[in-house]
Order: C-alpha cells, then structure tokens, then sequence
C-alpha cells in the first residue's frame, strides 16, 4: 500500500527547489549571459523575469507560487489514485 504524501510539504518542497533554480538560471543570466534564451522563455510565462538581479528575483517569486500549486496537485491527485 502507497503512503499518502502531505500535499502543502510536498508544495513547500517543490516550491522551494524550483525557486531556486530559477534564481540561478537568472543570476546566471544575468553575470554571465548563461541561459539566456531560456530566461527569456520562460518571461513569457512568468511577467517580470528577465536577465537582471530585480528580474531574477521577480521570475523566482513566481516559480515558488507555481512549483507550491503544481506540488501540492502533484501530491494531492497522488493520494487519490493511491
């Protein structure tokens, strides 16, 4: 039998690790011109995120809302199947 997962740790956990690869990927971009299409592509989605410091700060603020809200459908649709 499956263990059920905590939907809102699950999200935190999601959340957290996507925030920081967006805030790498951005701050990366933004030295050392590193990813910089993929900073760009993912602006579409997330207002705000550019290859700048604000701009990378901006985009990770969005991924930690989005990564906590796919986490915790992740986790949630998980115990449901289980």
């Amino acid at each position: 039998m499956a263990k059920n997962l905590d939907p809102v740790r699950f999200g935190l956990a999601l959340g957290a690790v996507w925030f920081l690869c967006v805030l790498f990927i951005g701050v990366l971009s933004a030295y050392f011109d590193y990813g910089t299409d993929f900073v760009f592509l993912l602006g579409t989605v997330y207002k705000g995120f550019e290859p700048t410091i604000l701009g990378s700060f901006v985009g990770a603020g969005w991924a930690i809302a989005d990564g906590f809200i796919c986490g915790w459908l992740f986790a949630w649709f998980y115990n449901k199947l289980g």
